[in-house]
């Protein structure tokens, strides 16, 4: 299951774009990891048969409205995405970013008050949590996109110690 790209150049406002639960602010029709696994499941789809989704990359919104923190906000221009090792070298608690975590959606985002810059992604504390869900749900595991944008293997890793 694609469960990553839930907000992006296409949607209004910013959001967990591979958040695993919906988020206090979110609107009841919110895509979340967690909501798409109930409606395969219901539709009838074997809980072993579902795969999860996990991005090994972030997504960047500019010009967001400052309210809450950037997050669930309309924003003026998608930036495009950030490889986790640019993510974690160049913006994570670097350049005015401050990372927040949601703690309803299991879900990280960073931002930058100073140029109203919103950043939603997922890291190894998402990761982990998704791992803990797939187990608690008997799911087939965790894919990702994409290996290349994790050289050293950090998201992969935590993928396979959540697992185990």
């Amino acid at each position: 299951m694609m469960t990553y790209d839930f907000c992006n150049s296409m949607t209004p406002d910013t959001c967990n774009h591979t958040g695993l639960h919906a988020a206090k602010l979110a609107p009841a029709d919110a895509r979340t990891t967690g909501r798409a696994v109930r409606q395969f499941l219901a539709a009838g789809v074997p809980a072993g048969k579902l795969v999860i989704g996990a991005a090994f990359y972030a997504r960047v919104f500019g010009g967001v409205d400052p309210a809450h923190d950037g997050f669930y906000q309309p924003y003026k221009k998608f930036v495009g995405e950030i490889p986790w090792p640019k993510l974690k070298s160049d913006f994570i608690g670097k350049q005015g970013y401050v990372r927040h975590w949601d703690a309803q959606a299991d879900a990280p985002w960073l931002w930058n008050a100073g140029t109203h810059t919103f950043i939603t992604y997922d890291d190894p504390e998402s990761i982990a949590a998704k791992a803990a869900f797939v187990k608690a749900h008997h799911l087939g595991g965790i894919m990702y996109w994409e290996q290349t944008l994790d050289p050293d293997d950090e998201l992969l890793d935590a993928i396979l110690r959540g697992l185990k």
